[in-house]
């Protein structure tokens, strides 16, 4: 899984971009279907912002938090890329135990699914 690591108006060390790089293939272990992830270090002035956009499968999101460092924006901003994925991992699984196929949408088949004991037509 490649992790992109772009830097505007700001240099990270080695160290430093290591850490980072090791801390976005954690991304991996909350959703399998990662293909790739893009972090960007912009800073302006006393505003450090860092933005992870994570693309997997269907599936994308973009976590942007703001902060006094670059390492501290980061680590907000992949807490924020976790509880997302987190949250659509779940929306997923609750989609398919309901008999909907998340990847193409709203169920249009016609036939009944079944959500919580009751059956509902479609």
């Amino acid at each position: 899984m490649p992790v992109k690591i772009t830097c505007r108006n700001v240099e990270l060390s080695q160290e430093m971009h290591d850490k980072v790089e090791e801390k976005a293939h954690k991304l991996k272990r909350y959703f399998d279907k990662v293909d790739k992830i893009e972090i960007i270090f912009n800073a302006e002035k006393h505003r450090h912002v860092c933005e992870i956009n994570v693309h997997a499968g269907h599936f994308n999101t973009t976590a942007t938090c703001e902060n006094g460092s670059d390492i501290a924006a980061f680590e907000k901003a992949l807490k924020t890329a976790i509880r997302q994925i987190k949250e659509s991992k779940d929306r997923m699984i609750t989609l398919k135990q309901a008999g909907v196929n998340p990847d193409k949408g709203n169920n249009r088949s016609g036939r009944e699914v079944r959500s919580g004991g009751s059956v509902q037509a479609v």
